[in-house]
């Protein structure tokens, strides 16, 4: 999953928020000196991901992607994923989609001494273009993927990827119906297991 659907499977709670975001930043054991909450929520945005790598239902998703972009699929996935979300927004959430992005941009904010110099610029990049409220234009969503074909040097595949979201979009959308809500039910059981006393 990618930042917007993190923040979704954290809400509510702004240490929980944060850490959807800042669990891709804080590398190696997540420090004792975070805030507990925002412990929490790093360690949340740690297990969906492992738990969203070996679930069955995303499994279609990562199929469509044909053989030289399958290396790059789970990633690709991932951002694929967010628009999806933001597409199907009202299915999911009761608040808007710029109401809920204000309130992570907040918690952002308030944990900003927390944020790794390394995701400092994206996060800034991120509140000041309002990025997550516009996942669902495909002018966001490209450059998003171009980045990681680009990252991955197979930037030769991009009119691939991009016939392949033209012709499959509705079936990604129909997938993520099929798995999201699997990760809700598993984020919200590790949730109330932080806090009924589990790490």
């Amino acid at each position: 999953m990618n930042f917007l659907a993190h923040c979704l499977l954290a809400w509510p709670g702004q240490g929980w928020i944060a850490g959807g975001v800042l669990g891709d930043f804080v590398r190696g054991r997540v420090p004792e000196s975070l805030p507990s909450e925002l412990r929490a929520g790093v360690r949340l945005h740690r297990r969906i991901d492992a738990f969203s790598n070996r679930l069955a239902d995303m499994k279609p998703s990562i199929a469509r992607f044909d053989t030289e972009l399958r290396r790059a699929a789970p990633v690709l996935l991932d951002i694929v994923a967010d628009h999806c979300l933001a597409l199907a927004w009202p299915h999911y959430a009761d608040v808007t989609l710029a109401d809920f992005t204000a309130e992570v941009y907040d918690a952002l904010r308030r944990f900003d001494a927390y944020v790794p110099d390394r995701g400092r610029p994206f996060i800034e990049r991120m509140i000041d273009t309002d990025l997550l409220a516009r996942y669902a234009e495909p002018t966001v969503r490209d450059p998003a993927l171009q980045y990681v074909l680009s990252r991955l040097r197979i930037t030769h595949l991009s009119p691939k990827l991009a016939s392949l979201l033209d012709a499959q979009l509705s079936a990604f959308v129909d997938d993520f119906h099929r798995y999201f809500p699997k990760l809700q039910a598993f984020a919200a059981a590790e949730r109330q297991r932080c806090l009924d006393g589990g790490v």
